[in-house]
């Protein structure tokens, strides 16, 4: 009679031992899929496949008009010099977005490419979304319009803005932010009344600039 007690505790023991365990396999297997979600709530600065975060994609749409879109790395034209950047750069490379401070106001600012396709040629127009301190971007603010820039990208040295048109060629056009005129200016010309174009000059000879 012991003995078919004994074996009776057992047995109990052995099922709720099972029992047990299967209750905390499906508790560790659902916290491991609900971890990426929760991180991602919690990441205020979750990435999107164009390396934008959704308050920079949230200003990107909103800028967009019909016809326009905003470019993505499929846009981009293959070549040798592009790869070695993807190599260097790996996930962190996208042609046409790029972060920087560019008004020195310690707001993140960046600079995203738009792309039309008319007569079956993609033309591209470079705005730049300034942060707003403590969140947000102000509307945009267009530095070149319809520009061909398939072959190039664009990429930010401290507070200029560098567009490369082609990678495969040692040539870049260099924008620097004039809070004063609240315009995009060419360093590299010379000022206004010099009597000579410099290399980012107007035929009027005054400094390039946009609005």
């Amino acid at each position: 009679m012991k003995e078919t007690a004994r074996g009776l505790v057992l047995i109990v023991a052995a099922a709720m031992a099972v029992a047990t365990g299967a209750l905390l396999v499906r508790k560790a297997r659902s916290e491991r899929k609900a971890l990426p979600r929760a991180r991602a709530l919690r990441d205020p600065r979750a990435l999107d496949l164009s390396g934008r975060t959704a308050a920079e994609t949230e200003a990107v749409l909103r800028a967009a008009v019909k016809g326009v879109r905003a470019a993505t790395d499929l846009d981009a034209v293959p070549s040798d010099a592009r790869t070695d950047i993807e190599t260097l750069y790996g996930d962190d490379y996208h042609p046409y977005f790029v972060r920087g401070d560019l008004n020195g106001d310690g707001a993140l600012d960046f600079v995203q490419a738009f792309v039309e396709v008319r007569n079956g040629a993609p033309w591209f127009d470079v705005a730049v979304f300034f942060g707003i301190p403590g969140g947000g971007f102000r509307e945009p603010v267009l530095v070149e319009r319809a520009i061909t820039l398939a072959p190039g990208d664009l990429s930010i040295e401290r507070s200029l803005l560098i567009l490369t048109p082609d990678l495969s060629l040692d040539v870049v056009r260099r924008w620097r932010y004039e809070p004063v005129s609240q315009l995009f200016v060419d360093p590299d010309a010379d000022p206004p009344g010099a009597g000579q174009e410099g290399p980012g000059a107007a035929d009027d000879g005054k400094p390039r600039t946009t609005a």
